[in-house]
């Protein structure tokens, strides 16, 4: 199977893994000494924060819309306030510095937040999806989650409301400035 044949499901179980992977190797990292390892934190908690918010913003706007208006209303409402506090969580993460000892904490709830978030995620709403949506309707919210993710903001921006519309007007704003500080930092571009 294609990347473009693969439906919204296994798209995004397939981030879901993704970001399982670099926490396992957080995990191994938290409370190690030295800095290579703060390095190294710090470039896993930039590459998991630049796919979170990717992912979120592409299921704020191209997902979550259709659960709440075809599925069930709550669960998207439940999976948009598991998002802002995750954002809120990566922009702590963001202002501090890898030897802070809140750093570790921080990477801590983050962890366990996405955890909880992609349990009930995967258990309920994706279950819900696969028996609301036919193949192609499945494929199609790919296409357009892939579509999104390509231009979506890099960053964290928990003051914007965690809705399609705003999200969709907003997004192109924030990725624009997202890209030029990443550039300009070399944010994203380290070897992980």
């Amino acid at each position: 199977m294609t990347e473009t044949e693969r439906d919204v499901v296994e798209l995004l179980s397939a981030d879901h893994r993704e970001f399982e992977r670099i926490f396992t190797e957080l995990e191994g990292l938290v409370g190690q000494p030295g800095e290579d390892v703060l390095a190294r934190k710090r470039a896993l908690v930039d590459e998991v924060s630049i796919g979170l918010v990717k992912h979120s913003v592409a299921e704020e706007t191209q997902v979550y819309p259709r659960v709440q208006k075809e599925v069930d209303a709550e669960e998207a409402e439940r999976s948009k306030h598991e998002h802002d506090l995750a954002e809120e969580t990566m922009k702590r993460l963001e202002r501090l510095d890898p030897a802070d000892e809140q750093y570790d904490a921080e990477i801590r709830t983050l962890i366990h937040e996405i955890r909880t978030h992609v349990e009930h995620e995967e258990s309920r709403m994706f279950t819900e999806l696969k028996a609301t949506f036919d193949r192609a309707q499945l494929v199609e919210m790919a296409h357009q989650v892939e579509r999104i993710k390509a231009i979506a903001p890099t960053r964290p921006h928990p003051l914007v409301p965690n809705e399609g519309g705003i999200r969709t007007a907003l997004g192109p704003v924030a990725a624009l400035v997202d890209h030029l500080r990443d550039a300009v930092s070399g944010r994203g571009k380290q070897d992980t």
